[in-house]
């Protein structure tokens, strides 16, 4: 006589929720006199304010798309960037070379 499978999240009915912004999950768990219990669980480390060096790289960040964003609207500095990024073979797109310039130039390597 073959065993019978167990399946052992045949407790749990569903899942929702994200984990993108608030890592919030919510479940809806089957208990065994048919009652519905939600269950919120939640990331402990979410949350919790930016710490000073998460806080500094996304001023940096937010300044390095600003100027990614001129570069883009100026005809003369598109053209510029993009004869650089057609030499080399490493960056595959244009707006990742644009990005990775200025994050040199920002962290003063050139």
């Amino acid at each position: 006589m073959p065993m019978a499978k167990i399946n052992p999240m045949s407790h749990i009915d569903s899942f929702s929720g994200k984990y993108h912004r608030t890592d919030e999950v919510y479940t809806k768990i089957r208990a065994f006199d048919e009652q519905v219990i939600g269950v919120r669980l939640k990331h402990p480390n979410t949350n919790y304010p930016p710490s000073s060096g998460q806080a500094a790289a996304q001023q940096k960040m937010t300044a390095i798309a600003a100027q990614a964003k001129a570069i883009f609207s100026d005809a003369e500095q598109l053209a510029t960037y993009r004869a650089d990024w057609k030499k080399q073979k490493r960056i595959p797109t244009l707006t990742g070379y644009v990005y990775a310039q200025l994050y040199k130039q920002s962290n003063g390597e050139g």
